[in-house]
């Protein structure tokens, strides 16, 4: 029989927990600091399409960099994806929005701490800004690579993509071995077209919504990439889309009183509209969120440096709000 308990090292432990949301299980790790109790605590919500461990791993490299730190925190795959009970066609913002809730109930009674920090990877940090009217508890936010909910400002953030993509393509050209392999056969510019605009193109296509938003969120979030995908049907691996300007309603879910951080990757050609739709109404209200840039990483931080970067930068924050607690 295997053990729920594991340590990671000398200074980590981790534990299998489960708890029950509407009749059904959700399973998740608690990372905690194995000599110490802990000083904070903290929850991660991965993206629309992922699970608990975040791409490649991601998750679970903040995690134990977190417990080394003396934080405490719980990843937990949404209904519908991992390990955790429940069909993916009836996951829905709703149903995330009720797991987080509990998953945060959870972690509290488990730590007798008062207070949690929201870590949200892609579209798991909308579903936390869109679930913060019900969690009263939230200290702080961090947010990785998040997007806003609707792709109303998609054709800005198309060109956007296209442009990026443009430049890569265009130093491509300019290498000599390209046009080797061009005339060779390994390069298709059918590919090429599709990466380039094929977004503009099927922008039309990408309008049907899946399932009921919740209250506080308007729709479900685009589609980004992410490593793990859920063993689902077809049609949840596809974030719903609104067409019309992307709705702000839900950003009055962050308050004042919460400090934040958000990183983005310059790399990523999505970064830029995203900074400018999250940064337009932080600036507007005031807002103690700082936002943070790592030059040529993308979407999900793939290299051990732009980790490390990652890192660095949360536990600074993490280090800088404690301090003024």
């Amino acid at each position: 029989m295997l053990s729920p308990t594991a340590q990671i090292s000398s200074a980590i432990q981790e534990k299998a927990v489960s708890f029950m949301v509407d009749g059904q299980p959700v399973m998740g790790i608690l990372c905690a600091p194995a000599n110490t109790a802990p000083a904070r605590a903290l929850i991660f919500t991965h993206g629309w399409s992922g699970n608990r461990h975040g791409p490649a791993g991601i998750l679970v490299d903040m995690a134990r960099r977190f417990a080394a730190q003396g934080v405490v925190s719980l990843r937990f795959d949404f209904r519908g994806r991992g390990e955790s009970g429940g069909e993916g066609l009836q996951s829905t913002l709703t149903t995330m929005a009720d797991d987080l809730v509990a998953a945060s109930d959870f972690l509290l009674k488990e730590t007798a701490l008062k207070k949690i920090t929201y870590f949200g990877m892609c579209s798991g940090g909308n579903v936390a800004i869109g679930t913060l009217k019900r969690l009263p508890m939230a200290e702080n936010i961090i947010m990785l690579s998040v997007y806003p909910f609707s792709d109303g400002d998609a054709f800005g953030r198309d060109l956007h993509r296209t442009a990026h993509f443009l430049k890569v393509y265009w130093m491509k050209a300019c290498r000599p071995e390209t046009w080797k392999r061009l005339f060779g056969g390994d390069v298709h510019l059918g590919q090429v077209f599709n990466v380039l605009f094929g977004h503009l193109l099927k922008r039309g296509a990408n309008k049907k919504k899946e399932g009921t938003a919740a209250t506080t969120a308007p729709a479900a979030p685009p589609q980004h990439p992410e490593s793990h995908k859920p063993q689902v049907a077809k049609p949840t691996q596809t974030e719903s889309r609104l067409g019309g300007e992307a709705p702000k309603a839900h950003l009055a879910n962050l308050r004042p009183d919460l400090q934040g951080l958000m990183i983005y990757g310059l790399g990523d050609p999505d970064a830029v509209a995203a900074m400018d739709y999250f940064g337009s109404y932080v600036k507007e209200n005031r807002l103690p969120i700082r936002f943070e840039t790592i030059p040529g990483a993308n979407h999900n931080f793939s290299s051990s440096q732009w980790r490390n970067h990652v890192a660095d930068l949360c536990l600074g924050a993490l280090a800088e709000w404690s301090a003024k607690a």
